[in-house]
C-alpha cells in the first residue's frame, strides 16, 4: 500500500511540475502559431531652463562719443517642447528702458544678435526644442549721462511657449 501511495504521489508531483507557464492577459490555447501585440507608452512633459543674468554692469566706451554698454547672454537649456511650439523671451509691453540716479534718468537701448532694436513688447530671444544649450546675446547701450550718480534700473522679461508658426 505504501508503494502504491508513493507512486501516486510521485506521479501527481510530476504532473504539477510539467504544467505550462502562462503569460498574463494573453493566452494562446491552440497548438498553431499565434501572435500578440503589446502597447508600449511613456510621457514626456514639456520642460526647459532659461537663465537670465541677475545683473549687468555697463562699461564706459570712449570714442567720438562716450557711451556705457555691455552684452548680456540669455541661455536656454534642455528645451523640450511639444511639436510646433517654440520658447519666446520678451520684454513686457509697458516696460520703460530707463536707468535712474536719484532724480536723474537715462534711457538705454537694447539690440539683439542681428542688430535689431528690442523694445518694450518685443521678442528678445527665441529658442527651439533641443537638448544642447542655446544662447541669445542682447547688447545694452546708454549715452553719456549729464549728471554723476549710480544709475540703475530693472529690466523685466517674460517667458512663454508659443506656436512656432
Amino acid at each position: 500500500m505504501k508503494k502504491l501511495a508513493s507512486f501516486v504521489l510521485a506521479l501527481a508531483m510530476a504532473a504539477v511540475c510539467a504544467a505550462p507557464a502562462m503569460a498574463t492577459d494573453t493566452r494562446i490555447t491552440q497548438s498553431t502559431s499565434q501572435s500578440s501585440d503589446t502597447k508600449v507608452t511613456f510621457t514626456i512633459a514639456p520642460a526647459y531652463t532659461v537663465t537670465i543674468p541677475s545683473e549687468v554692469t555697463l562699461d564706459k566706451k570712449e570714442g567720438q562719443t562716450v557711451t556705457y554698454e555691455n552684452d548680456m547672454t540669455l541661455t536656454a537649456s534642455n528645451v523640450r517642447l511639444n511639436q510646433g511650439k517654440k520658447l519666446q523671451v520678451t520684454i513686457p509691453t509697458g516696460s520703460v528702458l530707463q536707468l535712474s540716479a536719484g532724480n536723474a534718468t537715462l534711457n538705454y537701448t537694447i539690440t539683439n544678435d542681428n542688430g535689431i532694436n528690442v523694445d518694450a513688447g518685443s521678442v528678445a530671444a527665441t529658442f527651439t526644442t533641443q537638448a544642447a544649450d542655446q544662447t541669445a546675446t542682447l547688447h545694452i547701450k546708454a549715452n553719456d549721462p549729464p549728471f554723476a550718480g549710480d544709475y540703475s534700473g530693472t529690466l523685466k522679461f517674460t517667458i512663454a511657449v508659443v506656436n512656432a508658426t
